[in-house]
């Protein structure tokens, strides 16, 4: 197969995506470059390239951007360092002969074993009681939200973010914990869909407005990086991209929490 043909069926895996839409194509690469290998990331830095080049892989599936934009807006300029370090990472890309392609909006919904539906069972949460697409809110037996936010972190340590943000009152009683896909998890629609305490993402928590609001209110929230979050689903995306390609090595490449974290000496 070539990565256009991996590219369409991993769309027609969910095709309700618009295709005039979606972000899930052919980024970067030869389109028509036959797979020899096929590595699958979160996040397609330049060193996942170089790790994916040297493992075999001439095909990166990604489900995050390749360009510092949602959309790989690389015809509109941007701030002149970042224009710098796209043709530097274009010309990566070129030297390592890679094809890199996308697949987020298609992992993003599919059932089961999207990101929506595996996040939840990565925190030990199995009781779904309400769900409006990327959002979803769990029954727990009752805690306080310091207690919930220790247990946590202890699923999240190993994968990279051993300290959780927290807001709001930390003795709050709950049962009730909302949880969003990336971007799509803001505070407040989770507690609108019935969650008591919600859990979002680095990438659009402000301290000073959802975070004022929760200090404020007493409405418990924890902020988790995106990383870690989304890094769960890949291993679900690498073994349907095996099943497209039995003959080949596809690998994953595991990373977690997107930051390095520093504690002082």
């Amino acid at each position: 197969m070539t990565a256009h043909q991996i590219s369409e069926a991993l769309h027609a895996l969910w095709p309700h995506c618009d295709p005039a839409k979606t972000v899930d194509r052919v980024i970067a690469g030869d389109p028509d470059r036959e797979a020899k290998g096929v590595a699958v990331c979160w996040m397609p830095y330049s060193s996942t390239l170089r790790e994916a080049a040297a493992k075999g892989a001439n095909i990166v599936v990604a489900h995050e951007p390749t360009f510092f934009d949602h959309f790989e807006l690389r015809n509109q300029p941007g701030h002149p360092r970042m224009e710098r370090a796209k043709e530097e990472k274009a010309r990566l890309i070129e030297e390592l002969g890679l094809t890199i392609l996308r697949c987020h909006d298609v992992w993003d919904a599919i059932p089961e074993v999207g990101t929506p539906f595996l996040w939840g069972p990565f925190l030990g949460l199995e009781k779904l009681v309400a769900s409006q697409r990327y959002l979803h809110v769990y029954e727990i037996p009752e805690t306080s939200a310091l207690e919930f936010t220790q247990s946590m972190a202890k699923r999240t340590a190993p994968v990279g973010q051993s300290t959780l943000e927290f807001y709001g009152d930390p003795n709050r009683r709950i049962t009730k914990v909302g949880i969003g896909t990336g971007c799509c998890s803001e505070a407040m629609a989770l507690y609108d869909l019935g969650a008591d305490l919600a859990i979002t993402v680095d990438d659009i928590a402000r301290a000073w407005i959802v975070g004022e609001y929760c200090n404020d209110s007493g409405d418990p929230l924890i902020v988790v990086n995106h990383g870690v979050s989304e890094d769960c689903a890949m291993e679900s995306l690498k073994d349907a991209v095996q099943t497209m390609l039995p003959s080949l090595p596809v690998f994953r490449i595991v990373q977690g929490a997107s930051y390095l974290e520093v504690t002082a000496n």
